[in-house]
């Protein structure tokens, strides 16, 4: 099972999500609305992937939590799932360690399936550090 932490203050796009990966049956998905609650919420638990929105409400967006993140030493893969599509936010995102950026601005299914796709494919990459880890 993949745990995931998805993060979105849209009810929608939760709602759309969390059904997804229900059906497919390999996931688990926790939810929550703010970066600030995530921050929280991984201060007692763990996630094997991390998928934010950009736009939160709150003094934290999903740059913001990307960075937060990195400071605390967690280096869970992130993926930015945002309707604000621009090149400059794609740049910031890489370049403050994002696994992934996805617009939510694609066509229908397809980005879900693009989305649950790069979730597998960040997942399964961190398996053999997560192995060497247990290793030491």
């Amino acid at each position: 099972m993949i745990r995931l932490l998805y993060i979105d203050d849209n009810p929608d796009a939760c709602t759309i999500i969390d059904a997804f990966c229900e059906r497919i049956g390999t996931f688990t998905v926790h939810l929550l609305n703010s970066g600030e609650s995530a921050l929280e919420w991984l201060s007692m638990s763990t996630a094997d992937v991390i998928i934010s929105d950009y736009d939160m409400p709150g003094g934290m967006n999903g740059i913001t939590l990307l960075r937060g993140l990195h400071t605390h030493g967690n280096t869970t893969p992130f993926i930015l799932f945002t309707a604000a599509n621009s090149h400059k936010l794609k740049k910031e995102a890489y370049r403050n360690g994002a696994f992934s950026f996805i617009s939510k601005a694609s066509s229908g299914k397809n980005t879900i399936y693009q989305l649950i796709r790069t979730v597998y494919w960040a997942a399964n990459r961190t398996v053999p550090e997560q192995q060497a880890a247990h290793i030491k």
